[in-house]
């Protein structure tokens, strides 16, 4: 216990350090081309402040930095320290300058470093119990052509840790796929472990591209100091794998459409149900999967989906997905719709056609889905509306030809039979007792439950599409003076297009075999702006007397 005092005495009355110092080391300069250096930033106090290293990727491949933290206390003096540690590997040979970092105010010293071409690439291959290969299944691509990059570590021995760096330049789009696999190889006759890790590369723009082989930076049991001992030391390791040249082609002058290159694409579609017969109103689920090979999903395009008339199509949000299947990226996108028929007769989805580049024959290819012909029946259900237009003409056209033919005796005699109805309905208006119209009223709404638009408010709150239907028939029943047939009916009656949309919608969603999510947000808001109007909608039906 007294030393404990003791302890903390001396470090209470040892002075405040200050940070006053900063030093940079380099563990090895000269540096032969392709060989692993280790930098050393080290301050004398704790730091809370890490110095910029990005100045050192224009002439280096930079991993780390670790950061170190370390107090002594050495005859009642404390002692504290900082330091960060890197690995650099240079781009190229030359004479390089490692800057001066500063950390409040503190600056260390410029290195200069030589960077010599030598073997050591060579000798770390040569060297028989660790080395690196970096292989790209093409060197020749096109600009967004996905190509493979393989990285694979051989070894002999027992290796402790390892810590590989990630390949990156500027304008490829480098990510590793699936997790690394562990195997073993025959070399020269001697049989190695292997570590093997694969990436998936895509070039963002033509050019010429130099991709710096990975860095391997690890520990392995020191073979001299007892290999099998379980006290053996351990040593440092590194090696690093080859340059990878790439050259990119941009995208051929003669091509159609959204640029898409592959080694295989194409276009499916199904039919929720499966049939070619349609009802009049009723919606089917129409499913198509674009599935192509060597494409990253988000390089898959939207589909251009055209409907004729008769047919309206209520489009979801596209989802795409890709796995890795064999060492092979499988992507697809999957595009859903609902496929409503407005019309009875015979109706021709046109052909869907989605051009791609075979990256193996270099050449212009078509997925494509053929046209499909389907028959909508009449729904007995819905109201016809195509007989009305024609009904009409063919009554107002003789009208108005007798109107241009009649003597003026007749439009005479029709004239006094107007006026006289006119005069007996405004006699009738006037001696019939207010008291009695209030309650016929009363007694004719007394058998139907009092609409509350704030249960359709809540209903679409809910998204709750059967509450909402009830509610909708409840109100109709209610503003028109009779309960309409269907949802559809209810649309022609208020005779707007944003609400008669809405219906549809909910009418899909009550009637499709597969459920959607359906928000009645949108039910709502156009509803509400429809009941500005509603009064107009009642006053255009004809009014119901029982007397």
């Amino acid at each position: 216990m007294v030393k404990q005092w003791l302890c903390l005495f001396l470090i209470a009355s040892s002075p405040v350090w200050a940070f006053t110092e900063l030093k940079v080391s380099l563990d090895k300069n000269p540096l032969l081309l392709g060989e692993t250096a280790v930098l050393e930033l080290v301050a004398d106090d704790q730091v809370a402040h890490q110095p910029d290293f990005s100045v050192l990727d224009k002439d280096f491949i930079v991993q780390g930095p670790s950061l170190g933290q370390q107090m002594q206390i050495v005859n009642g003096q404390a002692s504290r320290t900082t330091s960060w540690r890197l690995l650099l590997k240079a781009k190229q040979s030359g004479t390089f300058t490692i800057p001066a970092f500063e950390i409040e105010g503190i600056s260390s010293s410029p290195i200069e470093v030589e960077v010599v071409k030598g073997s050591a690439q060579t000798q770390t291959t040569n060297d028989a119990q660790l080395f690196l290969q970096s292989s790209l299944d093409s060197t020749q691509l096109y600009v967004q052509q996905l190509a493979y990059l393989e990285v694979k570590i051989f070894f002999q021995g027992d290796l402790q840790r390892g810590s590989l760096s990630e390949p990156k330049v500027d304008g490829l789009s480098i990510e590793q796929l699936g997790k690394d696999k562990e195997g073993s190889e025959l070399v020269n006759g001697e049989r190695y472990r292997t570590f093997t890790r694969q990436y998936r590369l895509i070039p963002e723009r033509s050019g010429t591209f130099v991709l710096p082989g990975s860095t391997l930076s690890g520990e392995m049991l020191d073979r001299n100091s007892g290999r099998y001992d379980y006290f053996a030391q351990t040593k440092p390791v590194n090696a690093t794998a080859n340059d990878i040249t790439i050259e990119v082609a941009a995208k051929p002058d003669n091509f159609p459409g959204d640029w898409l290159i592959a080694d295989l694409v194409s276009l499916n579609e199904e039919w929720s149900p499966a049939t070619d017969q349609l009802t009049q109103g009723e919606p089917v689920t129409r499913t198509i999967t674009i599935t192509a090979l060597d494409v990253a999903e988000h390089q898959l395009p939207d589909l251009t989906l055209d409907a004729p008339e008769g047919v309206k199509l209520y489009k979801e949000q596209p989802h795409a997905k890709q796995a890795e299947r064999n060492g092979t990226l499988v992507s697809q996108k999957v595009f859903s719709m609902a496929v409503v028929a407005n019309k009875a007769g015979e109706l021709v989805l046109p052909e869907v056609k989605l051009p791609w580049w075979n990256k193996k024959t270099n050449s212009v290819q078509y997925a494509t889905l053929p046209e499909k012909r389907l028959t909508a029946q009449i729904n007995p259900e819905l109201p016809q509306q195509s007989a009305a237009p024609m009904v009409v003409p063919t009554k107002q056209a003789p009208l108005t030809e007798t109107a241009e033919v009649n003597p003026w005796q007749w439009n005479c005699t029709s004239s006094v039979i107007s006026l006289l109805w006119l005069s007996s309905v405004v006699l009738l208006l006037w001696f019939r007792p207010t008291k009695a119209v209030v309650e016929k009223a009363v007694v004719r709404g007394s058998g139907v439950a009092k609409a509350n638009p704030k249960k359709l408010q809540q209903a679409c709150h809910d998204n709750d599409a059967t509450a909402a239907r009830q509610w909708l028939m409840l109100w109709a029943e209610q503003q028109f003076g009779r309960p309409p047939a269907s949802l559809t009916e209810l649309a022609s009656w208020c005779k707007d297009a944003a609400f008669a949309e809405q219906l549809q919608l909910l009418n899909q969603q009550l009637y499709q075999k597969e459920q959607q999510s359906w928000q009645g947000k949108a039910l709502w808001i156009c509803w509400s702006e429809l009941s500005v109007q509603k009064a107009g909608y009642k006053s255009a039906l004809p009014e119901l007397y029982p007397e």
